[in-house]
């Protein structure tokens, strides 16, 4: 079986360069340069070789697996419908529980991670001469949980419902127009196109077929079908979950509407408050991991999620800014940046605010955004720019894109803070606008470090605008009525103001993470329409000359510009994982790159 595995070592690298730069110095961690840290304890007694094999004794795992995986989460799943879901949270649950034609796991040897056939077989072959027709072998002898085949059936029924027009499925956009356009996908989906045009064929059990707009790579269709959005469902389960005119579906909201085939099967759950998953013992790559199984509560709080980790009852806890200050110096700490970039999302269509869609006043919002003193309070990294710093262009030499000329020149002095020009930008946008005082409300998610970032600009922004002429109120909600007011712009012009976003791309594709403001993303934060910045992006991501050197670093540089200097959207800062480990719980790979699943799903509990 032919199978070219694509070895990613520099994915787990590459976020040893985060923060390099900031250009500050001194004690404060935040904006220093922030490599993976392991805590010593646990590598205690261990050597180099150890850490990096979760095979020191030769042992292999088990079919059962062993050791249970104690999560708490602040996030409530809400739903498994990979077709549907908001929040990145549950996309990591349905990963789990559900397979994707290819996915990210650990190599045999634990040393790095490779992009290789999950439900495929192997690579896609092309089989055309432009490379625009792919064909996706699938594995023999996959099951459902139930025991039932799982074949290229499934694959054809999943991507004809992701598409369906009248389901208006949130993530239709992921499959049809991501990293690669499949031949009349969007068309269909808005009702353009007959299903015999869409370049989407099933050949027989265990072949399919995908034919693109544009001369594709293996690679991109590889990464194309390993997004989350991508997993499997059940044709039975979600036919079972149809609503009478087949406009809504169930599927994914409860163990009873749901089937698992992923490296774990849900085994309990009670929605918004536990959830257990178990190995499954038929899933292809079962023997690289070593869990029995994973039980996640969900505890909102996170001081109670601290004392449940300090009673030996959760494995690892994610600390918010306050619990890290006491923990900062502890070794059980893991620190490693995100590859997101935390911003404030602008509503320039609200029409009972129309000062939004003045350039000048969102101008006035960035420049006037004090980044080091926000990312010191808060502990995360001060960010002025788009693309995250863990974000490759270059994996040969391990190259990320804010270390290239095009990268830095997007950068700006003191982090882009000038309070004389946000000031000045400030008062002829509101002369512009017939304005003496303006009041606009923040929307945030209600978790500690997002009440902490927005009461920080609510203080700050008066301070340089004038707090006799401006005032941010703040509004906090739950993280899923937020997604929703955010999305609701479509049908509600004034659904809100401002709001905070902070979309997660791909590492390896930097170009593709720009999807989120193309005119044609179906899950938008923003109004955001132009149709240049469609054209930068279709040529970075489709275009004939893409591979040429230099190409991509330039189109990339390009689209972060298009929404910095109009200001489309106020970036602010790059977080940063802060996490306190067990020692019950080893991990298979030094560089741990939670955000892919290394740390936790293929770790290693010793009692």
């Amino acid at each position: 079986m032919k199978k070219t595995k694509k070895i990613l070592a520099a994915v787990l690298a590459v976020s040893t360069l985060a923060a390099t730069l900031s250009g500050c110095s001194g004690g404060n961690k935040t904006n220093e340069s922030v490599e993976f840290t392991e805590a010593a304890s646990t590598a205690a007694g261990t050597s180099e070789s150890t850490e990096a094999k979760a095979d020191p004794n030769g042992e292999k795992p088990t079919a059962e697996g062993y050791g249970m995986l104690r999560e708490a989460s602040t996030s409530k799943i809400g739903s498994l419908n990979p077709l549907t879901y908001t929040q990145s949270y549950s996309s990591t649950q349905i990963k789990r529980s559900s397979m994707t034609l290819y996915t990210y796991i650990p190599n045999a040897d634990y040393t790095a991670c490779e992009v290789a056939g999950e439900l495929a077989a192997e690579d896609p072959i092309q089989v055309d001469e432009e490379g625009k027709v792919w064909q996706i072998k699938i594995r023999e002898g996959c099951v459902w949980e139930n025991g039932e085949p799982l074949d290229a059936n499934d694959v054809y029924y999943t991507w004809k419902m992701i598409l369906d027009p009248k389901l208006a499925n949130l993530r239709a956009s992921n499959f049809a127009n991501d990293g690669i356009e499949i031949v009349k996908a969007m068309d269909y989906f808005q009702g353009n196109a007959s299903w015999d045009e869409v370049g989407l064929k099933l050949i027989d059990d265990h072949t399919l077929e995908i034919h693109t707009v544009s001369m594709q790579s293996p690679t991109e269709v590889m990464f194309h079908l390993a997004h989350p959005a991508n997993c499997i469902i059940n044709e039975e389960y979600y036919e079972k979950g149809m609503n009478a005119d087949r406009t809504e579906n169930k599927y994914g909201t409860s163990k009873e509407n749901y089937i698992s085939c992923g490296p774990f099967i849900v085994e309990n759950w009670i929605n918004d408050a536990e959830i257990t998953f178990k190995k499954n013992p038929n899933y292809p790559y079962a023997d690289r991991i070593w869990l029995a199984g994973i039980n996640i509560k969900v505890v909102e709080d996170s001081s109670t999620q601290l004392q449940l980790f300090e009673n030996g009852e959760v494995d690892y806890v994610n600390l918010s800014t306050s619990n890290y200050l006491k923990y900062e110096e502890d070794p059980r700490v893991l620190l490693a940046p995100y590859n997101s970039v935390r911003h404030v999302v602008i509503n320039t269509i609200n029409p009972e605010k129309p000062i939004l869609a003045n350039e000048k006043f969102r101008q006035a919002l960035y420049y006037g955004s004090d980044r080091q003193s926000l990312a010191s309070l808060t502990k995360q990294n001060p960010a002025e720019y788009i693309v995250p710093t863990t974000h490759m262009v270059d994996l040969n030499t391990n190259t990320s894109f804010r270390e290239t000329e095009e990268g830095k020149a997007n950068r700006k002095e003191n982090f882009g803070y000038d309070p004389e020009k946000a000031k000045q930008l400030f008062d002829e946008a509101m002369a512009e606008e017939g304005l003496d005082k303006l009041t606009l409300t923040l929307h945030y998610s209600d978790t500690e470090l997002m009440a902490q970032m927005s009461e920080f600009l609510q203080q700050s922004w008066p301070k340089v605008f004038g707090a006799d002429r401006f005032e941010l109120k703040l509004q906090a909600m739950p993280a899923n009525q937020l997604s929703q007011v955010k999305r609701g712009w479509k049908t509600n012009p004034a659904s809100y103001e401002l709001s905070w976003g902070g979309w997660v791309g791909n590492d390896l594709s930097p170009w593709n993470s720009f999807k989120y403001w193309t005119s044609y993303y179906s899950n938008k934060n923003e109004p955001y329409l132009n149709e240049e910045f469609d054209k930068v992006f279709n040529e970075a991501n489709f275009g004939e000359n893409r591979f040429d050197d230099g190409v991509r670093v330039k189109d990339v540089a390009e689209m972060e510009r298009l929404l910095i200097e109009p200001a489309i959207v106020v970036p602010e800062t790059q977080d940063i994982y802060k996490y306190l480990k067990s020692d019950r719980l080893q991990l298979s790979m030094k560089n741990w790159a939670n955000r892919i699943g290394f740390a936790w799903d293929y770790s290693k509990v010793v009692e």
